[in-house]
């Protein structure tokens, strides 16, 4: 991309590109962080079920969500939003998100450092 194709600070074009990214590379992360708790879970490592579910719902809730916000800022075009309604949108979900994503991960890291001992 050059600077050329960028739209001028301020315009109405693309204003949530990043955020759009953003959510579509986490919905990435999340996917991908899902299959490498199943893939580790079957190994010689043994991991309460109760926990087990609370890290892949609160994974699968981050990843969610972040497929949910990518799909609406993607169909922007079809179907417009007003843009401080969508930005309070987009702060939030972004925050649930990284929330999500943060519990679910660091809850499966102490369990499975834990069940290695």
């Amino acid at each position: 991309m050059t600077d050329q194709n960028q739209p001028e600070p301020g315009s109405a074009e693309l204003p949530f590109a990043r955020a759009y990214d953003y959510f579509k590379h986490l919905t990435g992360v999340s996917l991908i962080s899902i299959g490498g708790v199943f893939a580790l879970i079957g190994g010689p490592t043994q991991i309460e079920r109760r926990k087990l579910l609370i890290i892949l719902a609160a994974i699968g809730i981050a990843g969610v969500i972040s497929l949910y916000q990518s799909s609406a800022l993607g169909s922007l075009e079809s179907k417009p939003v007003p843009h401080e309604k969508l930005a309070k949108q987009v702060r939030y979900s972004q925050l649930a998100a990284m929330l999500f994503l943060m519990v679910g991960l660091g809850a499966f890291v102490q369990s499975f450092t834990g069940a290695l001992k």
